[in-house]
């Protein structure tokens, strides 16, 4: 199957799976009269269990998505978006909500499978077109489904139990899809491409002679797979291409994975843009989880005592259209990102305060909306940039070791901020503060990223040899 065709089927099942109306008014669905939930059981004992169970699953979903290579993954990423809907339209209380949140929790973490596996299966060459539509397509997927929701519930056609009845046959749909897809021959640590080396006339006792391994165009170097990463990985490759011969795949796996990992955080572009993506999301998936909280808080002050209009699906879908459109523009635009990368991360992430604390202090819920979308948009741009900058940069076929590693660090933080600010065990702190306190967190990153760019103009020259990716 040509690249193209991949790309287009895994990219139709990002944007179906995406296509789920009902999410724009998850807590108004739970706090209404089909699950009669108070907002603090919602905010402070159901929504904080997404968050501890996407960082439980991601480890065993990222080592079975490269395990299993891939594939699988993706169909039991399907299954679990079938479960979550399942148990929303027919389970009732605070205890089933609560494993709700576990299921979609394996369903955020699947989605590992769907941005690596493209990077396995597409010529590297490729990799900032296709970081770029992978990520489009989830954008589009959600606008279209935010656009909908809006129009539907606003012309009365559908309630909130309706919506998420149409997004139960979304995701039942979309669970097809990957059925189609080929499985790949190999992954990054389980099923690590093999080469095997014709014997050297030169050998004496067993021995390899070095200069077979100066050129890529030895004739010693036979390909078994799929074409070569280059010379550097033949040379490290000798010593364990038969590491899997004695049964010790998992062991061995697990080695090798740490040693990649050192490696890899070794290159100064994918170590600083790897901070950021950790840092960034960490906060993004805070402010996913909790806003329309803040939102419903907001309409009570912006018209007291009055039947609010909702908007959460114009906005959502608002957000994500400016979204789709900077990163399918980004995908095309020639700029070296890493030239001056802290200082574009420090004045995205003033700008990321700024938007979170007044969206946590005004009391008109459009000025709320306003902020949402500004924030979502820089948000998704950067978080692409960030994955292009990273696939390049890589010497060797890491990429879902590395965007695993990154999300996990992610969850790590969100799950420390999530104990600490949000969970009834910790302070257990309302929404307006909460969204304070992660304007806040912004602020304080913005100003070590700040001071992280001063630092490297006045010393260019450690790390100059890194700042362009390879291509």
């Amino acid at each position: 199957m040509n690249w193209e065709l991949l790309t287009a089927l895994l990219c139709s099942f990002g944007f179906v799976k995406e296509m789920r109306p009902s999410e724009a008014f998850l807590t108004l669905y739970l706090t209404g009269e089909w699950k009669n939930l108070t907002i603090e059981q919602v905010s402070n004992e159901i929504y904080p269990w997404w968050t501890y169970s996407y960082l439980i699953w991601l480890v065993p979903v990222f080592l079975l998505t490269d395990f299993l290579r891939y594939k699988p993954v993706l169909i039991i990423d399907g299954a679990a978006a079938i479960g979550t809907w399942a148990l929303l339209l027919w389970a009732q209380g605070v205890v089933a909500m609560k494993f709700v949140e576990v299921l979609y929790g394996l369903f955020t973490a699947g989605e590992v499978a769907y941005y690596s596996y493209l990077y396995v299966e597409v010529p590297k060459e490729h990799f900032k077109k296709i970081s770029s539509f992978t990520r489009a397509a989830t954008l589009v997927g959600k606008f279209l489904s935010f656009l909908l929701a809006q129009f539907l519930y606003s012309f009365h056609v559908m309630d909130f139990y309706d919506l998420h009845v149409f997004s139960f046959v979304s995701v039942c749909i979309a669970f097809v899809i990957p059925l189609l897809l080929p499985w790949p021959k190999h992954s990054e640590i389980f099923h690590r491409k093999q080469y095997k080396y014709a014997k050297d006339p030169n050998e004496n006792n067993g021995n390899v002679n070095n200069s077979n391994f100066e050129t890529s165009k030895s004739p010693n170097i036979q390909e078994c797979g799929t074409k070569s990463e280059g010379v550097d990985d033949h040379v490290k490759d000798k010593s364990t291409m038969n590491v899997y011969d004695g049964g010790n795949r998992c062991r061995n796996g697990f080695v090798f994975m740490w040693s990649e990992l050192r490696d890899v955080y070794r290159n100064r572009v994918v170590l600083v843009w790897s901070v950021w993506w950790a840092i960034a999301s960490c906060g993004n998936f805070q402010v996913l989880n909790y806003v329309q909280n803040l939102w419903a808080v907001i309409s009570v002050k912006d018209s007291p005592g009055e039947e609010q209009d909702v908007y959460n699906g114009a906005v959502e879908a608002a957000s994500t259209l400016l979204g789709s459109i900077t990163v399918l523009t980004v995908g095309f635009v020639p700029v070296n990102w890493s030239r001056r990368a802290e200082l574009f991360m420090g004045l995205v992430c003033a700008g990321n305060a700024a938007f979170l604390v007044v969206m946590a202090h005004t009391s008109s819920i459009w000025v709320a909306y306003a902020m949402y979308v500004l924030f979502r948009t820089s948000y998704v741009t950067v978080v692409t940039i960030a994955t292009a900058q990273i696939a390049q940069s890589l010497v060797k076929q890491r990429y879902g070791l590395t965007f695993g590693c990154n999300m996990f660090a992610s969850l790590v933080l969100e799950s420390i901020l999530t104990v600490i600010v949000v969970d009834k065990a910790g302070l257990g702190a309302g929404v307006v503060d909460q969204f304070t306190v992660y304007g806040g967190y912004f602020g304080v990153i913005s100003m070590l990223f700040l001071i992280a760019a001063v630092y490297r103009c006045k010393t260019p020259h450690e790390s100059v040899d890194l700042d362009t990716p390879d291509a």
